[in-house]
């Protein structure tokens, strides 16, 4: 529980800086800029500190990050209130996305290498780790609109910023973490580097390609909500597709998937291209509600599924940055996702489009996936199973 509060943030910071500078300064821009620079420092900084978590060990990165994000996000809360400087607020939000904690990485290296004896169990885990996906951007945004409601957005910053605290500290006092790796010295200048391994660059741009799907097609919710003369229906909308992707993670994680991750992957995705594909042909609000729920369902599984193949195909000395370089790709694409689906719903009412740019996302990312199977077998060292299978890996 303390890992999904701690990610709490990650769903809540964008929109509430919006807020902050909207508010206290009158510009949108200011506020775009501000929640611009903090998914960019956080997508730079993620990776660093998931490299450093594999380095030094992901205790101290929790401990520091954790409480560095915390002060931060007090110090905006409580200057917001005070002054009206732009460029501070902008800088400290900026700073939030610096120390933003790399605890999605964290968690996902950790239940690999706990549950490595367990395949069962650590694919429930990876389901799991979907499902925290959707809440956090689900149950994020809406914990802020109601702060916001209440009490303006100083109340959502110190929201974020004990829901940091309280996620980080527990985690980071874990006894399971001391099995992680760390240490210093010469070994850490020998690790081998994800970024150097073709089957981890292969499962990157997937990534992207997912993610950015699923912003374009929210994005295009919204829009097709509008075009209905409906705005009101958006979020039920974007709700049904994140409670579906719920559903279908709790049910995942209780069964036993003896499927080959990489192969599921490529197929998954070329079925989430065409429930993407098929909102573009809805009319009306039952038909997009109806079409989501398998969409939904699809959507976690691919998600899970690409967590299952960096798993298996990064190193293990280097794996929480492996993941820290998954969350970042995920980060930028879910950006580009909606800024294109913006830029084509500015066109004209039709939504259509943006729908049929989600599905040549998932089409793109299939592709990938099926075309790097071979080079994701392959990284697989022998002695862990027969060719062609994704066995889970023994701790050294």
């Amino acid at each position: 529980m303390a890992g999904l509060v701690g990610r709490l943030p990650n769903g809540m910071l964008g929109i509430t800086f919006v807020l902050v500078l909207l508010r206290d300064t009158g510009s949108c821009a200011a506020g775009g800029a501000a929640a611009g620079l903090h998914t960019l420092t956080a997508a730079v900084s993620g990776p660093l500190w998931s490299r450093a978590a594999d380095r030094a060990g992901p205790r101290a990165v929790l401990l520091v990050t954790g409480t560095g994000q915390t002060l931060v996000l007090t110090a905006v809360g409580v200057l917001s209130a005070r002054t009206q400087s732009r460029p501070s607020l902008v800088a400290l939000a900026a700073a939030s996305g610096v120390l933003l904690p790399p605890l999605g990485a964290v968690m996902r290296a950790l239940w690999s290498r706990t549950l490595a004896d367990d395949p069962a169990a650590k694919a429930a885990a990876f389901a799991y780790e979907s499902v925290v996906v959707d809440v956090v951007f689900v149950l994020g945004p809406s914990l802020v609109a109601a702060l916001a409601a209440c009490g303006g957005p100083p109340p959502a910053l110190f929201c974020a910023a004990a829901a940091t605290a309280a996620g980080c500290l527990p985690v980071a006092a874990s006894p399971h973490l001391g099995g992680a790796p760390g240490g210093g010295g010469a070994g850490a200048r020998t690790r081998p580097r994800p970024l150097r391994r073709p089957a981890v660059l292969g499962v990157l741009p997937v990534g992207f390609l997912l993610l950015g799907s699923v912003s374009a097609a929210e994005v295009s919710l919204v829009a097709f909500a509008d075009g209905e003369e409906r705005r009101d229906a958006a979020g039920p909308l974007i709700a049904a597709l994140a409670a579906g992707g719920v559903l279908g993670g709790l049910c995942r994680g209780g069964q036993r998937e003896r499927a080959v991750a990489a192969r599921r992957l490529a197929g998954l995705l070329a079925g989430l291209a065409a429930g993407w594909a098929a909102l573009a042909a809805c009319r009306g609000l039952w038909q997009p509600a109806v079409v989501l729920v398998p969409t939904s369902l699809l959507l976690n599984a691919a998600v899970t599924a690409q967590f299952r193949v960096m798993d298996e195909v990064a190193p293990r000395e280097a794996l929480t940055e492996a993941f820290g370089w998954l969350n970042s790709l995920g980060a930028a694409g879910a950006s580009a996702g909606a800024a294109a689906a913006g830029a084509v719903a500015g066109r004209g009412p039709d939504p259509a489009a943006g729908f049929l740019l989600a599905a040549g996302c998932c089409a793109a990312g299939s592709a990938v996936a099926a075309a790097c199977r071979t080079t994701w077998r392959r990284a697989v060292p022998a002695e862990q199973g027969p060719p062609g299978v994704f066995p889970s890996r023994r701790p050294p």
